[in-house]
């Protein structure tokens, strides 16, 4: 989630709108349809509504042009942050004026609080019902209305239960306070957590990192009970010119994951038809695979994917496939390309091939400080 931590570096581990006011009121959230597995998806023609996706987070501050180049690319959502302040990281701290912008542009905007949230002193401190109330006091900054949601990040792979119940009591508190203020809780974070915040009922939307390696991730994506998964990091398209992740909503949200406008919440909505097009689009790869620049005899390697990667369906043509790999945008250590695998190496996005299940997430391991801390190097003793 554009953390300084390099989180980037777990990516693949297991191969390679603004309504004033809306936030002071007693309106209960609107709760979102129960998710179930989606049905297969057709293999798509090229369209402009399966290019790319229509989600994107970026911890870049967004001014008029920077959002001109996100709506032009096909983006219809942005994620920006709430944080503690100062931020743990710059820009990572939505401000009304941006919003303005943001919204002016014709994007619809959608929250996520991250500070420090890849430093387990964050959980241990409990510091959930804090980050709360700074979240919701940033909410109503930025004129978030009722019916809407903010994420919380828990952007590590902690699955053992000395590490993961204080993030259950950090999401209890966070879910207390929230009572009465018409706005959702969410969980970004592997598929260990988020499971253990959904069987406790303590969030209404779980959004998967992109770090598909971590614990409990591909299980938690088969059940179908995820809202968003984040399906490139990192990635830096010539056509908006700066780092964002892409992000990829479930069919079953039917096109709202807590976002909102200038209309307010549910009206910001993507349609149900376009969200499954963008998932439809995309495929898995079930073993690893050379993308090949062409379909002629001897035809160059242009890169390696591995297996449980992603890329989007660009062609078919029999036996061969044209994908894009990383939404045509090159990240810090890989460039995108477009060519061709063989067909037999793609799966449908329903599920990972592996029916992976929660590994560690619980067990009572005892756990060393140096896992603990290991991303807390940046943090000083007071982070609050």
């Amino acid at each position: 989630m554009g953390t300084a931590f390099n989180r980037r570096a777990f990516l693949m581990t297991s191969g390679a709108a603004v309504l004033l006011g809306g936030c002071e009121t007693s309106e209960a959230p609107a709760a979102p349809s129960v998710p179930t597995t989606p049905s297969t998806p057709s293999t798509p023609a090229p369209t402009a509504a399966t290019a790319f996706p229509l989600i994107a987070d970026t911890a870049q501050r967004l001014d008029a042009a920077k959002a001109r180049a996100l709506k032009a690319h096909g983006v219809k959502t942005v994620f920006r942050y709430y944080s503690q302040l100062p931020p743990s990281i710059a820009g990572k701290d939505l401000q009304p004026e941006e919003t303005k912008i943001i919204l002016g542009e014709g994007l619809s905007l959608a929250s996520v609080f991250q500070h420090y949230n890849n430093c387990y002193r964050t959980f241990e401190n409990n510091w959930g019902k804090e980050d709360a109330e700074q979240a919701l006091r940033m909410a109503k900054a930025a004129g978030q209305p009722s019916g809407s949601a903010i994420y919380f990040g828990v952007d590590a792979d902690w699955p053992y239960q000395q590490l993961r119940d204080p993030i259950i009591k950090y999401f209890e508190d966070v879910k207390r306070a929230f009572e009465g203020s018409g706005i959702a809780v969410g969980v970004y974070s592997n598929g260990c957590i988020c499971n253990a915040i959904r069987e406790k009922g303590l969030a209404q939307y779980f959004w998967l990192s992109g770090s598909t390696g971590h614990s409990g991730t591909q299980a938690f994506y088969n059940t179908g009970q995820w809202t968003l998964f984040q399906n490139a990091l990192d990635v830096t398209p010539p056509q908006v010119g700066y780092a964002i992740d892409s992000d990829i909503a479930n069919s079953s949200t039917n096109g709202y994951f807590g976002q909102w406008n200038e209309r307010g919440a549910q009206a910001a909505a993507h349609t149900p038809a376009e969200t499954s097009a963008v998932l439809g689009a995309r495929r898995f790869l079930n073993a690893n695979a050379e993308v090949i620049q062409d379909l002629n005899p001897g035809s160059a390697s242009l890169i390696s994917l591995k297996k449980d990667q992603n890329v989007r369906v660009t062609g078919a043509s029999g036996q061969w496939t044209r994908v894009m790999t990383q939404e045509g945008g090159a990240s810090r250590t890989m460039r995108s390309v477009e060519g061709y695998v063989p067909t037999s190496s793609l799966v449908p996005m329903i599920s990972f091939a592996d029916k992976a299940g929660y590994g560690l997430c619980g067990a009572p391991t005892a756990v060393s400080d140096a896992t603990k801390y290991q991303n807390c190097e940046r943090a000083t003793s007071r982070l609050r």
